[in-house]
Order: C-alpha cells, then sequence, then structure tokens
C-alpha cells in the first residue's frame, strides 16, 4: 500500500516536469525558457526520490541529483553568458 502511494507520487511529479518541459518550447525569452528547465528538473529530481522510495534503489537517486547539478550548472552558465553579452 505504501509503495503505491510513492509510486503515484512519482507518475504525478514526472508529468508535472513534463508540462514544464512543453512550457520551454513557447517560451517568449531566454530567462523563461531556462526558469521552466529549472522547475522540470527540480521536479524530476523529486520524482526520482520518490521513486527510490518506491523501488528502494538508491542509484535512481544518484543519478538524478548528478542530472540536476549538470543542468543547474548549465543554465547558471547560460545566463551568466547572456548577461555579460547584453552589458
Amino acid at each position: 500500500m505504501i509503495i503505491g502511494i510513492w509510486l503515484f507520487s512519482a507518475v504525478g511529479l514526472y508529468f508535472m516536469a513534463f508540462c514544464a518541459i512543453l512550457r520551454i518550447i513557447p517560451g517568449p525569452s531566454l530567462n523563461d525558457r531556462l526558469i521552466a528547465i529549472n522547475v522540470a528538473v527540480t521536479l524530476a529530481a523529486a520524482g526520482s526520490l520518490a521513486l527510490t522510495v518506491a523501488i528502494g534503489d538508491l542509484i535512481i537517486a544518484v543519478l538524478a541529483m548528478l542530472c540536476a547539478c549538470i543542468v543547474f550548472a548549465t543554465t547558471i552558465r547560460i545566463s551568466q553568458i547572456r548577461h555579460e553579452a547584453t552589458t
């Protein structure tokens, strides 16, 4: 019973991450797209944590956090380059 709740939570968080990814396509500006990708990665990482509890395999959480760190560092760098180009 508890496992089903965690699995349902993971699926819901992954669905919300997918909706945030759909926001990237029509984003009017670069800043809007960067925020959307950060929200999507955060929701996907939370879904991975819920999936880790449901399945019981810690490697899922480790891989999700590694990917999240890479994406966050990339978005920070993109925003810095964009800011330097406008000033």
